[in-house]
């Protein structure tokens, strides 16, 4: 049995590539945790009174376009619905909280969870853009998903460096 001790490597720092990736899978958990909250809060409000507390959310007036897109939306949803769409949206904000975290912490699997957590989000928006060929903002999405992609497949295997090297025996 060797009994040599062993002593912990400091890990390399992160490069910008990856402090980029972790930023944007943090912006990405708090604009999901932020929707998740405020659909929880108004699925609570009483009926056709959306329109003035998402205004109120918002700082805008109720005529504002976002809000009476919104009151449309909510007009269709039970409040079932909507409490629902605040509890995924509190979910998948979790969820890109832990993929920015696990990259943060350099654990050695971190890199495929996330490489195929984008992946999987791909498809649908795909699917998004051939419903809306004319919004800029989802074909941004688009390619910095595939960047994030690509940059995280050449780099796979960075975190699974060796921790401990040995160290001699002090006599």
């Amino acid at each position: 049995m060797d009994a040599t001790p062993t002593k912990a490597l400091e890990p390399p720092p992160l490069t910008a590539g990856f402090i980029g990736i972790i930023v944007f899978k943090y912006l990405k958990f708090a604009a999901f945790l932020l929707i998740g909250l405020v659909a929880l809060r108004v699925a609570r409000l009483p009926r056709h009174s959306e329109p003035l507390e998402v205004a109120r959310y918002l700082g805008v007036t109720e005529r504002s376009r976002v809000v009476q897109d919104v009151s449309k939306v909510l007009d269709a949803l039970t409040a079932r619905q909507v409490e629902a769409i605040g509890a995924a949206s509190i979910l998948i904000a979790l969820v890109f909280a832990a993929e920015g975290s696990f990259l943060a912490a350099r654990v050695w699997w971190a890199t495929y969870f996330t490489i195929v957590l984008t992946a999987l989000g791909i498809p649908p928006e795909i699917v998004e853009i051939a419903k809306r060929p004319g919004s800029v903002r989802r074909y941004l999405l688009l390619a910095v998903n595939i960047a994030i992609l690509i940059y995280l497949w050449r780099r796979r295997n960075e975190f699974r460096t060796v921790k401990t090297t040995r160290t001699a025996p002090t006599p």
